[in-house]
């Protein structure tokens, strides 16, 4: 794999034995992790990109720069948890998260919890949950970062970092900036003769910064406060059957976030202590206009401002060794003024707040070397409406290391999970003018998990393969649908079977001393299946794939290093989608095709004294295919980006990254 973007020189050090117990903390969890390393590969990625291209969550996304949202295993988008630093980050009006807003750069680890696994952090997470994080620098010196890139279609991306990190203070400083035209070219298969057309409206500007503070003191404990700003002004590119001009209309988004989280930890000899508190402030614009005889005349303008505040006590107890208690509780507000102008509405859609509530405690217990078992009781509650006490069991079971031929190792693990748990409404689901439903009832989701995991361990290569299965039940599947006045309402209306297969390879091989070469793969099998009653007599979409989800996701990455180049390769592949509930395939446009993505890239780094460089080439779409992952939102074809990274170091170290 490359080095990370603060990785230090490297020094050989003679091979030793390391062998410990998995922590009890992760008992039968079910995760992948994302670390610095895949994170910071390209400055241009958001966290959409890295998802789609390193799990096998799917990522719905409208087009380049635009709405991006991840689906664990056949669910919707308000089913994924989002946490920063710990605090849930999901809008309290939408119950979603834009992943196109979040750079990866600003990410230093990223753990994925499927299924039950959520729960061990949140409720809520019928499908999983994603847990991101920053990390301190301790003991790294002073580090500069500057990378400048530059790509197709007038596309810019800046960032810079400043990064302090000595014995017990810790400072990092993040700024990134892109911008684009996006005004790529595509054929338009919607009209007739399949006119080249251009994609009109696409324009994007975005600004992030980020600053994070750790001060670690062996007495005290350690105190942090992260706090992340960020400006994103976007043109929402026109429909693929539009006909309208766009130097008539205006289709914008404007959107401004501040995001600050403080915390308190202290570790004792048998138990620990962490306090958080967080506030979150976001407004969010929308405006579809068009000017005519230089009249502009607002078709649809709506304002959103929302406001969080956030609040978690946490308390892990170790009365011996095999035993793990934990008790937490936190509190949260949040608060949403909405209003818009539209064709169905004029007007304050709601101005309201609402305080929800979660407690738990969990014990983890290992009765035998090797075997583990963990539970864990959750409560939650929105205004005054309690949710059904949520409970979840975890085990495990971890064979003893076997050694084999040439000093290698050979470890399995096996895991099983089955939870209970619900989701509640977001805000415009219950107060939304017109159609919002106060009635709604919380969904319910019942889930089942097992799984192996596989490590072989040879001086020369190691291989990592993790096959897990699930069979999940969700109930009172909150559904918008057309009403006989002309718009949408939700309802309590689906029920849902989501069942299948997940595979995760990684493998590494040390061809010569100089050579390098590893492979990370993903592949998932998700039939997710409506199980609601017939509608109507003429009802066709029980037993159905659900509209968008594919079957089958996979994705592979190979990376081959050789002294100071690397050469990577990227392939994503997503089966057909289908855009009706009934999977009706007789008109084109009834399903979208499947694709297979294909990227590469190259880098070469350099090194002058207290300078280290690289340069970076890549090319996406190497194929130029044409594809869309939403109907009628077409995708950009091939494009290149190239990259200029300068570190200057002033204090040498060769600690590697947390």
């Amino acid at each position: 794999m490359p080095p990370p973007a603060f990785a230090q020189e490297t020094q050989t050090l003679e091979e030793v034995q390391v062998s410990a117990f998995r922590r009890l903390r992760d008992t039968g969890v079910q995760q992948v992790t994302l670390d610095t390393t895949v994170l910071h590969r390209n400055v241009a990625l958001s966290m959409s990109e890295i998802l789609t291209q390193h799990s096998t969550l799917f990522v719905k996304t409208y087009g380049r720069a635009t709405e991006s949202t991840a689906e664990f295993r056949g669910t919707s988008p308000s089913h994924t948890q989002v946490l920063w630093n710990g605090m849930k980050i999901n809008s309290p009006m939408l119950g979603t998260v834009d992943f196109s807003n979040i750079p990866a750069y600003f990410v230093d680890k990223a753990n994925l919890l499927y299924g039950a696994s959520s729960l061990t952090l949140t409720g809520g997470g019928l499908g999983g949950a994603v847990d991101m994080s920053t990390l301190p620098q301790f003991n790294q010196g002073c580090l500069l970062q500057y990378i400048q890139g530059v790509g197709s279609f007038k596309t810019y991306d800046q960032y810079l970092r400043f990064t302090y990190g000595g014995e017990r203070w810790s400072s990092s400083t993040r700024a990134v900036y892109s911008t684009s035209a996006n005004d790529f070219k595509y054929t338009n298969y919607d009209k007739i003769g399949r006119p080249r057309e251009r994609n009109k409206s696409g324009y994007f500007d975005d600004v992030h910064v980020m600053q994070d503070l750790y001060y670690n003191s062996p007495q005290k404990g350690r105190f942090a406060l992260m706090a992340w700003y960020s400006y994103s002004l976007r043109g929402l590119p026109f429909l693929s059957v539009d006909y309208k001009n766009d130097t008539d209309f205006r289709n914008e988004h404007l959107q401004n976030t501040l995001r600050a989280v403080s915390s308190w930890d202290k570790t004792f000899e048998r138990w620990s202590l962490s306090v958080k508190g967080g506030y979150a402030y976001g407004d969010m614009d929308y405006d579809y206009s068009t000017t005519r005889s230089g009249t502009q005349t607002n078709i649809t303008k709506s304002q959103t401002h929302s406001q969080q505040g956030y609040v978690q006590a946490n308390a892990d107890w170790m009365p011996r060794d095999n035993w793990l208690l934990t008790a937490n509780a936190s509190a949260c507000y949040n608060h949403v003024n909405s209003k818009d102008r539209s064709p169905f509405h004029i007007g304050n859609n709601y101005n309201l707040g609402r305080m929800e509530y979660t407690m738990s405690i969990s014990a983890k217990w290992r009765p035998y070397k090797g075997l583990s078992f963990s539970t864990i009781l959750r409560e939650e509650c929105y205004k005054r409406n309690f949710v059904p006490v949520i409970p979840a069991l975890f085990a495990e079971y971890a064979l003893a290391s076997r050694p084999l031929k040439k000093s290698g190792t050979f470890r399995s693990l096996f895991k099983a999970s089955v939870a209970r748990n619900y989701r509640y409404p977001s805000m415009d689901d219950l107060y939304y003018k017109p159609g919002g439903n106060p009635a709604l009832r919380p969904e319910k989701g019942v889930t089942y998990d097992g799984g192996i995991e596989c490590r072989v361990q040879q001086k020369a290569y190691s291989v990592k393969a993790n096959l897990s299965a699930f069979d999940s039940y969700i109930t009172d599947w909150i559904l918008w649908t057309p009403n006989a006045k002309g718009y949408w309402q939700p309802s309590n209306l689906k029920k849902v079977h989501s069942y299948g297969m997940e595979l995760t390879l990684t493998s590494e091989v040390r061809i010569k001393r100089d050579w390098r070469f590893s492979v990370m793969g993903n592949y998932a099998y998700t039939p997710s299946v409506n199980k609601s009653d017939r509608q109507t007599v003429n009802d066709a979409s029980y037993g159905k794939q659900l509209v968008y989800v594919p079957r089958h996701t996979a994705n592979f990455l190979g990376t081959l290093s050789w002294k100071t180049w690397t050469l990577q390769y990227q392939w994503v592949f997503y089966s057909e989608r289908f855009t009706t509930t009934s999977n009706e395939v007789s008109y084109i446009t009834g399903r979208l095709k499947p694709y297979y993505m294909n990227n590469v890239s190259l880098e070469k780094t350099f090194q002058w004294r207290k300078v280290h460089a690289s340069l970076k080439g890549v090319v996406n779409n190497i194929l130029g295919l044409e594809y869309v992952t939403v109907l009628s939102r077409p995708m950009a074809g091939r494009n290149v980006e190239f990259f200029l990274e300068i570190r200057p170091q002033w204090k040498k170290s060769v600690s590697p990254l947390p």
